[in-house]
């Protein structure tokens, strides 16, 4: 425990830029409503499941990302994503972020320092339900690549369809995208510039909703690099790096074409 004005708290975290919170909570707030954020003496992490089952993502903290981290314990924060996100868009560009718990008085205190301290007082949910599982796939395809690159492939391919086409090759990775008379692939080619690494033990094909893709891609501000692993008809992962030792991963299930 650490204490301040007297009072003894769980837990205490600081960012020099408040806005390094902020794309983690909108990373998270994509696919649910309201989590439950852990925390102990090593790190801070989430991991939610939407409603319909059909994506996960999994966040990763450790204390060192932060510039100031501090927990007694095992904490549970359960915060409803909705409001954190309203506090975190009055973020000035300079502001520094201070999260304090306060077990007593059931919330979550947070601090915006700028030209003036801000003080907002969250309260705390009581979320039910179990944590997901992490899911247990060996890939056949990874590729890390610049998060830019498949961010400018989602956006041609929401131009012709709901749906996306990833495939890789050990030539490379296609996204691709067709309506009923048009269509769009976008090829990333190993060697090329946007194609930092790419591993494929098998070629592979898979099908997913645009509609979590382009959501989940929102996560690109947090890193300029996306590790995209896949098979073929199998669940997608995308792994982004946050300020070089924490994690925001997300699981999106394919979808099986019709015989």
């Amino acid at each position: 425990m650490f204490k301040k004005g007297g009072k003894s708290l769980p837990f205490r975290a600081k960012f020099s830029d408040a806005r390094t919170w902020k794309r983690i909570v909108d990373a998270i707030s994509v696919l649910v409503d309201e989590a439950i954020f852990r925390a102990n003496e090593n790190s801070m992490r989430v991991r939610a499941m939407d409603p319909s089952h059909v994506a996960m993502v999994d966040i990763y903290l450790p204390a060192g990302i932060f510039d100031e981290y501090a927990c007694s314990g095992e904490v549970a924060i359960g915060l409803n994503l909705d409001e954190m996100g309203k506090v975190m868009r009055r973020a000035g560009t300079n502001d520094e972020l201070e999260l304090v718990l306060d077990e007593a008085a059931s919330s979550l205190r947070v601090h915006l320092k700028g030209a003036t301290t801000r003080t907002f007082r969250l309260s705390l949910l009581d979320i039910g339900g179990e944590e997901p599982p992490t899911p247990s796939i060996k890939f056949n395809v990874e590729a890390k690549m610049l998060s830019d690159a498949l961010v400018q492939a989602l956006k041609d391919a929401e131009l012709f369809s709901d749906h996306v086409r990833v495939s890789a090759t050990p030539d490379g990775v296609q996204i691709a995208a067709s309506g009923d008379t048009s269509g769009v692939e976008v090829k990333i080619d190993k060697g090329s510039e946007a194609l930092l690494e790419l591993s494929v033990a098998e070629s592979s094909r898979a099908i997913y909703a645009l509609s979590y893709l382009s959501d989940m891609i929102k996560a690109a501000s947090v890193s300029e690099t996306i590790t995209l692993s896949f098979s073929t008809d199998m669940p997608l992962k995308l792994e982004f790096r946050v300020l070089g030792e924490g994690k925001v991963t997300y699981w999106l299930a394919p979808r099986i074409e019709a015989e």
